[in-house]
């Protein structure tokens, strides 16, 4: 021990000896060292402070003319200037939307006063001392680097009102030493050019509080639907708390995190009463009253806490719920339409906005939108009926948490609906919710990723055909499989044996959609899906997991992202870019924008591989598929699609208390010069009783059918074009080319089908008359998990109870079929 001791004890004296020489060698030399650094520092100040002074220099302009375009609305004369708006028309001119980049007057010096319990907010919380410093607090900038000191982050600032009002003008993006210096000459020109009024009403109008909101006016309308001047002391402490990160505490986004600063920004206004701008105002006791407030706010608002699976909270709000109210004064087509406002508020300046006209000429069909709305509000709400009489059934069955659960389910339950030309990627109808109304809400069809189930397995089977592992024709069997360990289950008990390819892809077997994902190869897949999407290989392979789950739906897609995959396959293999704006001008004609339809687009697939997988889509239409399509004789059959029904996993420790039914119904229909897709589902991922034919099904065939009967269609599903191919009639019954002989019988003719020259369907051996193949005879019709109810329809277009689920269960996968008839004449 003394030996450790006396070794710790020498250590510490050689290091004490070092450190004397080398105090000793600067203090010999330390005026030489303190020139160094007096010059070194003057030349690295004149440096930093000379370049940000020619940064501004050459912004002085710009930046004053965007001033004094902010003085003017705060003046007393603003009223008198009237902005002009934005229409938006649909592909035929018909007005389908109109807004304003402000519909309202906006705070002025003359108006300050009625917003006082802003002003209050706002100076409590982010400068207490603004109307006695000159463009910099050093005390709150000392503050704010002690404090982040302490704390070893960054959590406090130091800028003031006039800081951040230079920031905003300026927006010279990326923060450094150069940009911080730069702002610094913008706040003395702004604190020498403008009273403090000014100062603060312009701040107020610019500064941006989050979901596109620039302006506590904007954003008071947005998030509680009142004035500015109307807000309460927790409304205005709310909407204040969002300033310093407004992504990350809008109450939109984080209610849980809004709700904190809100607390935060309200005692900080407590201990500044005299802040307040009329301190008579201030309701009494406020202090002690702000726990009591704050309760009384939350239910106005309908503030809910809950649990996650996690046991981590949860909130909810009808805080923002009906913001995109004040957009809009037209407003025929809500998500579209704010998809369109969200490009134009970012590609042209305030001033463009306000001082011309712009006319917004899209791709949009008003008819067809009305129609798309329609069938999903109905399809929704035959499933809502279905969970209604669920949760009866419950009650009354003495099983209340089950019936709580469902209650809870109902509200929630929505679907989206987008619907394209192929051609020309021209966005016809677009449908992001349920709930049709000039409201805030989620746009599903574009920004939810869902597993898609069995729809993913058109582009499974168009890779198999253009890599000629198989044809339409082929024979292949429905085995059990084990590869690595991975062996994929059917909805029937057993094995089928020998089938078509034709059939397998129209009764949705699993086995062989996996069988040939695997010949294709997994990254071969995902190579091509990236390119089809338009986005970076590397980014697909993070999205999609290599496994060969995602022959039956694993990795996850948007509504749009699918219809995309289908349009490609519509196009003949060539690449699709959705497309919303055909051009975009002024009331006097003057064209700023236009785009052009993908006529030169990359050919990504084969087309023949693409026509011969139309072809067999079709078959998922007909009697030997799961949905199935009644028509009049003769008619030609100008219909294909694939239904796709995700099953929820049976937990019962989940937060759905074991409930049964599926997560994600989803169908994907193809008729001339269209691609239409259609999701139904849960946005957490809830069970409801459903599946892709008869929820999402029937809401394409009702959108399909009133296209058809009101506008017209098409008499091509497959558009021409040049490749290696024939074309010949084929029997679905057995794959066999149709011949004309008495003894041939087929149950199922198909005609026209698309066949790789030297590649042909068989003829049927030795033409014996015999009956054809049924194809339902060794199907045994037992699913895994009936557990779903459907909306079916007979021939007089009558609801039946159908005979099983196509539905998958990904973890592990269980795809089930079920088929659901429709007539075409009685839909």
């Amino acid at each position: 021990m003394n030996q450790q001791t006396n070794s710790f004890v020498l250590i510490l004296e050689v290091l004490y000896g070092h450190l004397k020489d080398l105090a000793r060698f600067f203090w010999v030399r330390r005026v030489r060292f303190l020139t160094l650094g007096i010059v070194f520092g003057v030349f690295l100040s004149f440096f930093f402070l000379g370049g940000a002074y020619v940064v501004w220099s050459g912004e002085e302009a710009r930046v004053h003319k965007s001033l004094e375009k902010y003085r003017s609305e705060v003046s007393n004369f603003y009223d008198s200037f009237q902005p002009k708006s934005v229409k938006i028309l649909d592909r035929s001119g018909k007005v389908m939307g109109e807004f304003y980049r402000r519909n309202f007057r906006p705070i002025r010096t003359d108006n300050l006063g009625k917003h006082n319990v802003l002003v209050w907010a706002v100076l409590s919380s982010e400068d207490r001392e603004f109307f006695s410093h000159s463009g910099l607090n050093y005390t709150a900038i000392g503050r704010a680097v002690v404090t982040n000191l302490i704390q070893f982050r960054l959590s406090q600032g130091g800028s003031t009102i006039s800081q951040q009002l230079a920031k905003l003008t300026l927006n010279l993006g990326k923060r450094n030493l150069f940009n911080k210096l730069t702002e610094l000459y913008c706040t003395f020109y702004i604190e020498s050019q403008y009273s403090k009024e000014e100062i603060l009403a312009m701040y107020l109008n610019q500064i941006f509080l989050g979901e596109g909101n620039t302006g506590v006016e904007e954003a008071a309308r947005y998030y509680f639907r009142k004035p500015a001047s109307e807000l309460s002391p927790e409304e205005a402490a709310l909407l204040v708390g969002i300033i310093p990160a407004p992504s990350v505490y809008n109450p939109v986004r984080n209610l849980g995190i809004a709700l904190s600063r809100q607390k935060r920004v309200l005692y900080d206004m407590a201990r500044n009463p005299e802040l307040h701008p009329s301190q008579k105002e201030i309701p009494h006791k406020f202090s002690d009253s702000i726990e009591l407030n704050l309760k009384k706010f939350r239910t106005i608002y309908k503030v809910k806490e809950t649990k996650d699976e996690e046991g981590n909270p949860k909130y909810s709000s009808e805080i923002g719920k009906y913001g995109a109210d004040k957009d809009f004064r037209v407003n025929l087509a809500p998500d579209f339409n704010s998809e369109i406002r969200r490009f134009i508020l970012e590609r042209f300046s305030n001033e463009d906005l306000e001082e011309r006209g712009l006319l917004v000429y899209t791709t949009l069909d008003l008819e067809k939108q009305r129609f798309a709305e329609e069938a999903l509000r109905v399809g929704v709400d035959s499933v809502r009926a279905d969970l209604t009489k669920q949760e009866s059934d419950y009650q009354s069955k003495g099983k209340s948490d089950l019936a709580e659960v469902t209650r809870a389910i109902l509200p929630q339950l929505s679907g989206s609906m987008i619907s394209l030309d192929p051609e020309t990627g021209d966005i016809e109808a677009l449908v992001g919710g349920y709930k049709i109304s000039n409201v805030f809400r989620f746009n599903r069809a574009e920004d939810a990723k869902r597993q898609p189930g069995s729809t993913i397995k058109a582009l499974v089977y168009a890779l198999a055909f253009e890599k000629r592992i198989v044809n339409p024709s082929s024979k292949i069997k429905d085995e059990k499989l084990d590869i690595s360990g991975y062996s994929p289950k059917n909805w029937y008990k057993g094995y089928k044996g020998e089938i078509t390819v034709r059939q397998a892809l129209a009764q949705s077997v699993n086995t062989v959609s996996v069988k040939l994902l695997h010949e294709i190869g997994i990254s071969y897949f995902i190579q091509k899906l990236s390119a089809i999407l338009s986005i970076p290989e590397e980014e697909a392979e993070a999205r999609f997991q290599k496994n060969l789950s995602l022959a039956l739906g694993s990795g996850e897609l948007s509504p749009m992202e699918l219809s995309v995959v289908y349009a490609t396959l519509m196009n003949g293999g060539r690449r699709v870019t959705p497309r919303k704006i055909l051009k975009i001008t002024d009331l006097d004609g003057n064209e700023f924008y236009n785009t052009v339809p993908n006529e030169a687009a990359e050919q990504i697939l084969d087309p023949v591989a693409c026509a011969m997988a139309i072809n067999t889509l079709q078959s998922v239409l007909t009697e030997e598929g799961t949905m199935t399509l009644k028509r009049k004789e003769g008619e030609p059959f100008l219909y294909a699609g694939k239904t796709g029904t995700v099953q929820s996993p049976k937990l019962k420790s989940s937060r759905w208390k074991g409930l049964k039914g599926v997560r994600d119904v989803w169908f994907a229909g193809l008729t001339p010069r269209n691609v239409t897709v259609v999701w139904v589902g849960h946005d957490e991922g809830a069970p409801f009783p459903g599946s892709g034919s008869g929820v999402s099904g029937g809401i394409w065939y009702r959108y399909t059918q009133n296209v058809k009967s009101k506008l017209g269609m098409g008499n091509q599903l497959i558009s021409n074009f040049v490749g290696d191919f024939v074309k010949v009639d084929v029997c679905a019954d057995d794959g066999t080319i149709i011949e004309s002989n008495p003894d041939y019988v087929c149950k199922v003719p198909l005609y026209a089908q698309y066949y790789y020259i030297g590649d042909l369907p068989p003829k049927r051996a030795g033409f014996v008359k015999q009956e054809p193949l049924n194809q339902n005879a060794n199907l045994n019709p037992e699913p895994v998990d009936d557990d779903s109810e459907i909306s079916t329809y007979d021939a007089q277009g009558s609801r039946i109870r159908p005979t099983a689920v196509d539905s998958v269960e990904l973890e592990p996968p269980v795809i089930e079929n079920r088929r659901a008839r429709y007539n075409e004449e009685n839909p």
